[in-house]
């Protein structure tokens, strides 16, 4: 093979075929946890928060509320939730899907 067949060779598009895998996404419906409709609008954005790993300072200030209004949410939160702290209340939202890795 010459030189320049190389290089006409080399620059021509072949047609590439590729095997599609596809997965099936497993779709996990959850069933609404029995204390999600007691939650306020706010506490629901005060959980999706804590599930992101925000602090109450940073909480407070995406949501432009005092601190101390966050830790009140908080509170109410582990209530409604009926866990044992904010970690209990992350794993509860997670684990019943009321909160999603996204």
């Amino acid at each position: 093979m010459t030189e320049s067949m190389r290089t006409t060779l080399a620059s021509y598009p072949a047609p590439r075929r590729h095997l599609q895998v596809v997965h099936q996404v497993e779709s996990r419906r959850y069933a609404q946890p029995h204390w999600a409709d007691r939650l306020s609008g706010r506490e629901v954005e005060v959980l999706h928060c804590i599930a992101a790993g925000l602090s109450t300072t940073e909480i407070a200030q995406t949501l432009f509320i005092s601190t101390a209004t966050v830790k009140s949410h908080i509170a109410r939160l582990i209530s409604k939730v009926e866990v044992r702290d904010r970690l209990q209340l992350v794993i509860a939202a997670y684990r019943s899907g009321f909160v999603t890795v996204e």
